[in-house]
């Protein structure tokens, strides 16, 4: 009877253990392992650069690891989806844009993930104007000329984009209801691919970020027309906004912003957009993004998820206003 006592003791006190050891484990401050990071595009365009910017700047405040994955394609859905389906605890994060956010339930035919339901807003990042980049190849030298020389000519300019239903899809498709000018879509995975092959004059046209032409800037095989922003921004100086090319009527904010899967704690996405909030503060980080046209943007959990509604519901309005149909 003695043995049995001491037997049932010590199980009990095994019990206990393994109690306090998980209590212990739950209750570690986050992060506690190195964070995911996944990327809607390819290496080398803006998402990419501000991702890696920031998780560098991030790793070092929160004292772990951000690994940046690159999951390019189909607009950025899978990477979405992929991070939607992921464990709710502030360890896989997703870099988007509005087109992935708001814009995609609007364009995309059955697309898997809700980001109203699935996500839920962490931080805003930054502000990324669109740009109209032509080859330097295309005998054309303003907005206006470009815009006739579409309209002489229908169906003959290919506009390249990061993917079925991103900004650069979009931001062409509206450019196109504005001006008449009737393109042909070539989707690419990712905006820095379209890049290089504008800079080889495979395509004739983009409405991309800075950031995804600054190697054929540099080499001057293209051209930039406008910039899609209220003012000139300081990566160009001597481009014109719409307004003063002559397009007032067109009017693109291609927000980037991190997500993470609905149900993650509130605290966790807190700290999280507290962490990213100090990283672009940095001045070589506002530098960098500065040289890649990206604007910061400091915004609390609750605006940047009022952002996400807000242009849920814009771009629905404009998508229909344009004719555009789900592909």
């Amino acid at each position: 009877m003695k043995q049995v006592r001491h037997g049932i003791w010590r199980g009990a006190l095994v019990v206990t253990g393994l109690l306090v050891g998980m209590s212990q484990a739950l209750g570690q401050a986050y992060p506690v392992k190195s964070i995911r990071m996944i990327v809607t595009s390819a290496a080398g365009g803006v998402a990419d650069i501000m991702t890696r910017i920031m998780s560098e700047n991030i790793a070092r405040s929160l004292g772990q690891a951000v690994i940046v994955e690159n999951r390019p394609g189909a607009g950025g859905s899978p990477a979405v989806l992929f991070t939607a389906k992921s464990a709710p605890d502030g360890y896989t994060l997703v870099m988007v844009n509005v087109g992935n956010a708001s814009i995609a339930p609007w364009v995309s035919k059955d697309l898997p993930y809700d980001p109203l339901k699935d996500l839920t807003g962490v931080a805003a990042i930054a502000e990324v104007p669109s740009i109209v980049v032509i080859p330097d190849s295309l005998p054309v030298n303003t907005l206006k000329e470009f815009i006739d020389y579409g309209r002489a000519n229908p169906g003959v300019i290919n506009y390249g984009s990061a993917g079925i239903a991103t900004m650069p899809h979009l931001a062409a498709e509206l450019f196109s209801y504005l001006t008449g000018v009737k393109m042909v879509h070539v989707p690419y995975k990712g905006a820095a691919p379209a890049g290089v092959d504008l800079g080889a004059g495979l395509i004739q046209v983009g409405l991309l970020g800075v950031g995804s032409v600054r190697a054929q800037l540099a080499a001057r095989t293209v051209r930039v027309l406008a910039v899609a922003a209220p003012k000139r921004i300081a990566a160009l100086p001597n481009v014109p906004t719409f307004a003063e090319a002559g397009l007032p009527s067109y009017e693109v904010t291609n927000w980037f912003g991190v997500l993470a899967p609905t149900g993650t704690p509130r605290e966790v996405v807190v700290l999280i957009n507290n962490h990213i909030g100090r990283a672009f503060e940095i001045p070589k980080a506002v530098q960098q993004l500065s040289d890649a046209g990206i604007v910061p943007i400091k915004e609390s959990v609750e605006q940047f998820q009022k952002r996400i509604v807000a242009d849920y519901n814009k771009w629905r309005d404009v998508v229909s206003n344009a004719g555009i149909k789900p592909e």
